[in-house]
């Protein structure tokens, strides 16, 4: 895509959508709010009251300050002293004193992904953490920022990052801790509801009758563009499995699963630690170049599974030998930043890479990329760190970049409407572009069925999905626009590698009580999604 096709048909239009957003906001419930904060309170009393009473059988004096903190020479000496808890410690802070920081004490406890056997206290300490957190960060400043209109208006944040995803403050609202707890994150996003006739309670939720709340997901929107890559690199595509696999929306992370366990494929399906943790996460970190270390933290981090050196390097090499041809799109992505200093997305954006001081490339030799460093730093760590550092940033900042921008495409053609001509990748063109009854339709009350404005807003972005709400009886055709216009995006890039996005749609009585588009269809007498 040229440069001026980019800022005429993408940027420019995602610019004013955005700003559609920010109008619009996010309607929140006050007294939902104000409920979750009493909550979060009760729970914060009763697990410090039950900490400190811990620590003081133990003959340690630990309190909590109004914050919620507490002091730290007494959380030390309950954790890691042999009249404490007599944990070992896991981990240094930067002037090497012993950590009592999250990824520090996940050793022994989460309220992420919760073990069998973990440590009852250490989850009382993590516990205290987030829902401090979640009060203090989220709701006190839904709160505070909550405007006459009963919406938040945050401000959304441009290229502060290297690719065009936005970040958003005063309130930050892409940052609810969805992975870090679960349960703090679903009773933050309750109090997101539709603007206009919430439902009284999740239960009694009729979009009918009541407006409703939606998300849409781009379903592996990283692996798509990555298998999109593979296809404008190589000439044949017989050998790309991983295309193979992405393009007809096979289970790419059982397949991962099964590669590095050397079992048939199929053996490990959804709902398995196997593939859900191990297969997936390995899946991610391999995705951009990254080496057995890569595997070993983030799985660590992740999916708190933790392997050794030696079965990380097992699980690297057995998946570079089950899909070489993404371990040679690496090589490619290193040869491309020596010869030419930067990487290049397939909207044709550039970012200049730094390589360390005294790096330099020697070309490809044997199908490697292969660099010089100085004598004095050939074992030097830093070094080393900072140049597989490049290589990765090489690899993922187009691929991150393609996504983003696609998802704001996306998001400006819900907005303006049809103003460029909707396509599908050539293994769904008999299909065609679907549902051609919305090809007229806009969201934030713009054109809509039988000229009505459109009732229903977008109020947020996060990487790749959209959030929203809309009006009662509005919710069938908000669902085929959304699948219209996220399916049918016109990026010839990808549409030549023939890689298609599959979007997911979940919607509720409010964000944090969301259920596939397609039961909610079926229960309420609406029209169903394809399953494509």
């Amino acid at each position: 895509m040229l440069v001026g096709d980019y800022y005429r048909d993408v940027l420019v239009p995602a610019n004013v959508a955005v700003s559609a957003i920010r109008r619009a906001g996010l309607p929140f419930s006050r007294s939902r709010l104000e409920a979750a904060r009493t909550a979060f309170e009760k729970q914060l009393a009763t697990l410090e009251r039950e900490l400190e009473g811990f620590a003081l059988s133990r003959g340690i004096t630990l309190k909590h300050s109004a914050a919620h903190s507490c002091n730290r020479a007494a959380l030390l000496e309950l954790l890691f002293s042999a009249g404490g808890l007599g944990l070992e410690p896991r981990g240094l802070t930067k002037t090497g004193a012993v950590s009592a920081d999250d990824d520090a004490l996940a050793h022994y406890a989460s309220v992420a992904m919760p073990r069998d056997g973990d440590n009852e206290w250490v989850w009382r300490v993590l516990k205290i953490r987030s829902l401090a957190k979640g009060r203090s960060t989220y709701i006190e400043a839904f709160l505070r920022t909550l405007r006459a209109d009963g919406c938040c208006h945050p401000k959304f944040n441009w290229a502060v990052v290297r690719t065009p995803r936005l970040s958003a403050e005063n309130p930050p609202v892409h940052q609810i801790p969805e992975r870090a707890d679960p349960e703090v994150a679903d009773t933050i996003k309750s109090c997101i509801i539709p603007r206009d006739h919430p439902a009284p309670h999740a239960e009694e939720w009729d979009p009918r009758r009541h407006g409703s709340c939606f998300r849409w997901d781009i379903v592996g929107a990283e692996a798509a563009v990555r298998a999109a890559m593979l296809v404008h690199r190589f000439t044949s595509r017989s050998s790309l499995a991983l295309w193979e696999y992405i393009r007809a929306g096979e289970d790419v992370h059982g397949r991962t699963a099964s590669l590095l366990y050397k079992v048939p494929e199929g053996t490990y399906g959804k709902g398995t630690r196997e593939r859900d943790a191990v297969g997936k996460q390995t899946f991610f970190a391999k995705l951009f170049g990254g080496g057995w270390v890569a595997i070993q933290n983030t799985l660590w981090k992740r999916a708190r599974v933790l392997v050794s050196r030696a079965e990380a390097e097992e699980f690297s090499a057995a998946f570079d030998a089950g899909t070489p041809e993404l371990a040679e799109l690496y090589e490619y992505d290193k040869d491309f930043l020596g010869r030419l200093g930067y990487c290049e997305d397939g909207y044709g954006r550039r970012r200049a890479i730094s390589l360390p001081e005294g790096v330099r490339y020697l070309g490809m030799r044997g199908g490697k990329a292969t660099w010089q460093t100085p004598r004095w730093a050939l074992r030097d760590k830093p070094m080393n760190q900072l140049l597989d550092h490049a290589f990765h940033v090489a690899a993922n900042t187009p691929t991150q970049g393609m996504n983003a921008t696609d998802n704001l495409w996306m998001i400006a053609l819900c907005y303006h409407g049809e103003y460029v001509k909707l396509r599908v990748p050539p293994m769904w063109e008999h299909r065609g572009v679907p549902f051609p009854e919305a090809a007229a339709w806009q969201l934030h009350d713009g054109d809509g069925p039988g000229g009505r404005p459109f009732r229903a807003w977008h109020m947020n972005t996060v990487h790749d999905s959209g959030w929203g709400d809309c009006g009662p009886g509005w919710l069938e055709p908000t669902a085929k626009l959304l699948f219209r216009r996220c399916y049918a995006l016109p990026f010839d890039w990808r549409l030549e590698a023939d890689v298609p996005y599959r979007v997911e749609l979940k919607v509720g009585s409010d964000m944090g009580h969301l259920q596939p588009y397609n039961a909610a269809a079926k229960a309420f007498g609406m029209e169903p999604l394809p399953d494509w």
